[in-house]
């Protein structure tokens, strides 16, 4: 914001000397931007962070998850339980569950709490049916994120939730535009209903899958948040 002083209207009305008008700056303060706290325990080099809320705006069809928005560009979303012998149902079931309001069946899965790093709000996880009401679901599943409307992405990190020893064989898988895997890594263990950070550090990125649980089983589910990335 900008005003005159006196001594510069003086000058403007009389016109001697001087061509222009004097003027004096206020310098105001900007107050704590929403971005740094919305920002905390990531990567600062991160470019673009996609958390599911109103910054980044989703799609759902038939109740479930099918995109979800960074910078006005599209990332795909998909999420299938799993079935016998390493195989998966085509049905998605991606499911946002909020975990600073959660239903009266999940009472526990609530941050902040001492187990999670950082308030999470929505969270991204595999529901047992399509409507923003299903039971969360831990019988096995993965979730895909299809970021090829971006070309590729360096990956910096991404939060993981709900990991139990008893799913400690869940993973990160990472593929490229050819579908290829490019890198593999195991899922932290939070504990029941925790939250923590998986570094990931990988340039050449199209495709991430998170897979809760051994893969030979019928056993394993979890949430995923806080993807933090650059494009390429």
């Amino acid at each position: 914001m900008k005003k005159f002083t006196f001594k510069a209207l003086v000058y403007c009305v009389f016109g001697v000397v001087l061509m222009g008008c004097d003027k004096t700056e206020e310098v105001g303060v900007d107050p704590f931007a929403a971005s740094q706290s919305k920002n905390f325990g990531t990567d600062p080099t991160s470019c673009e962070i996609i958390e599911f809320d109103e910054y980044n705006p989703t799609e759902s069809s038939f109740g479930a998850v099918t995109t979800v928005y960074s910078d006005n560009t599209p990332v795909r979303i998909s999420a299938q339980q799993r079935m016998a012998k390493g195989k998966y149902f085509r049905q998605n079931t991606a499911l946002l569950f909020d975990t600073g309001a959660p239903d009266r069946k999940n009472q526990h899965f609530r941050t902040p709490s001492p187990a999670a790093i950082r308030p999470m709000g929505k969270v991204l996880t595999v529901g047992r049916g399509n409507n923003q009401f299903a039971s969360l679901y831990n019988k096995g599943c993965r979730i895909e994120m299809d970021f090829s409307a971006m070309g590729s992405i360096n990956l910096k990190g991404i939060h993981v939730l709900d990991i139990t020893e008893e799913e400690s064989d869940s993973k990160l898988e990472l593929l490229d535009a050819d579908d290829n895997v490019i890198k593999t890594m195991q899922l932290p263990v939070t504990g029941a209903y925790g939250a923590t950070r998986l570094r990931v550090d990988t340039p050449g990125v199209v495709k991430l899958r998170v897979v809760f649980g051994k893969e030979s089983a019928r056993s394993g589910g979890g949430a995923i948040d806080v993807i933090e990335f650059c494009r390429e």
